[in-house]
C-alpha cells in the first residue's frame, strides 16, 4: 500500500513510518522538520502542510493518508492561536482536499482525548474543529476518515515537551523529582509502540468513518509515577509538585467538556413576515 504520513518527522508519525516499512508498505513522509538520519527505503518530502500545492504533489497515487502534523504543545497553541489555527485547521483541510482530489481510500487524523475537556486550550479547540470537518466531509463527499483521539504517549523519541521526558530529564539531570501539576493527577500513560500498533490497526475498513480512543488500561497517579523514578534513578530529594495554573493541561480526568448553553433572546418583530416579503419584492423590482 502507498502510504503519506504528514507530520512524518515527529515522535509518533516517525515511529509509525517504521512500522509501515517493515509490514511492507510503501512509505512516504511529508513534513517541514527534517529527519536527522535517513530512513531506509522510506522517502522525505520537505514541506509545511499550510502549502496545499506541495501537499497535493505528494497525495499523488497514495492509498493511505494519515496527517500527524500540528502545534500540539498545549503551552505553544495558548501563546498562538493564529498559527495553530492555521497548522491544525487550515492545513488538515489542505490535506483532506489532496485526499478527495485523488481519491484516497482512507484519511487517518490523528486528534486527542482533550476533545473532551474542558482544558486543552486552542489545541482542543482546533482538534475539535478538525474532527467535525472531516465528519463534514465524510457525509458531504464521502472521504473515509478513522479519528484517533490519543492519550498521554511515551517513549524513546518523544519531545522535551512530553510530560513524562520532562520529568525524567529533571530527575537525571538536575537530580530533582518535579511536576508541573498537582499531587492530584492521573494519567493513562501508553507506550509509543503500543500506540503505533493501535494506528496500524485502524486501517481497517471495520473502523472506518469512526473515532476511537487510544490510551492506556490502566490509571496511573503522578505520585506513583515519581515514586518510581526516585527508586529509579536512586535520589534523596523529595517529589515536589509546582501546581501550575492556566496551563490548560487537565488534572485526573478529561472528560469535563460541557457546551455553553443558550441564553433564550427574545425580539419583538417589529415587521410581520407578509411586510418583509414585499419588501424583497421591491428591492428586486428595483434592481430590475
Amino acid at each position: 500500500m502507498q502510504v503519506l504520513i504528514i507530520g512524518g518527522s515527529g515522535f509518533l508519525g516517525n515511529h509509525l513510518a517504521h512500522k509501515l516499512q517493515s509490514l511492507g508498505h510503501n512509505v512516504t513522509i511529508f513534513d517541514n522538520k527534517k529527519i536527522v538520519k535517513k530512513m531506509k527505503n522510506i522517502k522525505f518530502v520537505f514541506g509545511s502542510i499550510t502549502d496545499i500545492k506541495k501537499i497535493s504533489n505528494v497525495a499523488k497515487r497514495k492509498d493511505l493518508i494519515y496527517n500527524f502534523a500540528a502545534i500540539s504543545d498545549i503551552e505553544e497553541s495558548l501563546k498562538k492561536p493564529k498559527k495553530t489555527a492555521e497548522i491544525n485547521i487550515i492545513g488538515n483541510l489542505n490535506a483532506i482536499e489532496c485526499a478527495l482530489k485523488y481519491k484516497t481510500k482512507k484519511f487517518i487524523f490523528a486528534s486527542t482525548i482533550y476533545v473532551h475537556s474542558a482544558q486543552g486550550g486552542f489545541y482542543k479547540v482546533s482538534k475539535q474543529a478538525s474532527e467535525l470537518f472531516l465528519e463534514e466531509y465524510y457525509k458531504r463527499r464521502k472521504l473515509p476518515y478513522t479519528i484517533l483521539r490519543f492519550g498521554t504517549i511515551y517513549g524513546p523519541g518523544s519531545s522535551e515537551n512530553n510530560g513524562l521526558k520532562k520529568i525524567v530529564y529533571k530527575a537525571m539531570v538536575e537530580k530533582k523529582l518535579e511536576y508541573s501539576g498537582s499531587k492530584n493527577a492521573q494519567r493513562r500513560f501508553l507506550h509509543v509502540d503500543d500506540a503505533v500498533n493501535a494506528c496500524v490497526k485502524a486501517i481497517s475498513q471495520k473502523y472506518n468513518n469512526q473515532n476511537l480512543l487510544i490510551t492506556g488500561e490502566k490509571m496511573t497517579k503522578l505520585t506513583s509515577v515519581l515514586k518510581l523514578v526516585k527508586k529509579i534513578f536512586q535520589l534523596k530529594t523529595s517529589a515536589k509538585f509546582l501546581n501550575k495554573k492556566g496551563s490548560g493541561h487537565y488534572d485526573i480526568s478529561p472528560y469535563s467538556y460541557k457546551p455553553k448553553k443558550d441564553k433564550k433572546f427574545f425580539i419583538r418583530s417589529s415587521k410581520n413576515l407578509t411586510s418583509g416579503i414585499k419588501e424583497l419584492r421591491d428591492e428586486i423590482n428595483k434592481a430590475k
